[in-house]
């Protein structure tokens, strides 16, 4: 399945869920599995990992709402790590790096915009948004368009599948992950993709691990 690719130079344009291109919202109603957990949306995560208190991480992992989430993370009273400034956007691009390879079709719809440029646009931040007028440093579309970037160069222009060891790292082939729920999902949405590919390029392009070997017998 090829994609449909635009030729212009064009904004998008996102913010609100239930808006256009709200998918590329951290809010978006797309668990991430990193490390073994799972969170809720890519906020969930982003706002856990401001603080080294455990106590508070679980708390908001656990927390329904990505907005109440947000809140939590926001408190004041809570105390931030003191590196925060310096990881933050590393911990923003690896949490939208799972939820785009572990999403295909939210993969596909981000490689759809190839050469358009991605603004989140508010006035609420200037920071991860462009503040409403194009001046914020629009940090959260910088790193989706390097995202997409990074990706298609690995898949070539096409909609593919990765293989679970490429989406979900960190989990084992023996997790009981992959036997319930999104796990058993994957698999099985990985496993008709691959059945569906041209499989002596796809396992070359994709040699399974050593832990993953045999899974392509």
């Amino acid at each position: 399945m090829q994609l449909k690719l635009s030729n212009k130079m064009e904004e998008i344009r996102f913010y609100k869920v239930s808006e256009p291109y709200g998918y590329f919202s951290n809010f978006s109603p797309h668990s991430i599995f990193i490390d073994n957990e799972k969170w809720n949306t890519v906020e969930h995560y982003f706002q856990a990992s401001k603080f080294n208190d455990k106590e508070i991480k679980k708390k908001i992992q656990l927390i329904e709402s990505p907005m109440q989430a947000a809140i939590e993370g926001r408190d004041k009273k809570n105390i931030l790590r003191e590196d925060w400034e310096l990881v933050k956007e590393n911990i923003m691009y690896k949490a939208l790096k799972c939820k785009f390879t572990q999403h295909p079709k939210l993969m596909h719809n981000l490689l759809s915009t190839k050469n358009c440029i991605i603004i989140e646009h508010t006035e609420n931040d200037n920071y991860w948004g462009d503040g409403g007028d194009g001046k914020g440093k629009n940090k959260l579309g910088v790193l989706l368009m390097q995202i997409r970037d990074e990706l298609l160069k690995q898949v070539d222009d096409e909609l593919i599948v990765f293989p679970p060891w490429i989406a979900f790292p960190t989990i084992s082939q023996y997790d009981l992950f992959w036997r319930m729920g999104s796990g058993e999902e994957y698999l099985t949405q990985w496993s008709k993709y691959y059945l569906a590919t041209n499989t002596i390029d796809y396992r070359n392009k994709y040699p399974e691990t050593k832990e993953w070997e045999g899974i392509y017998d």
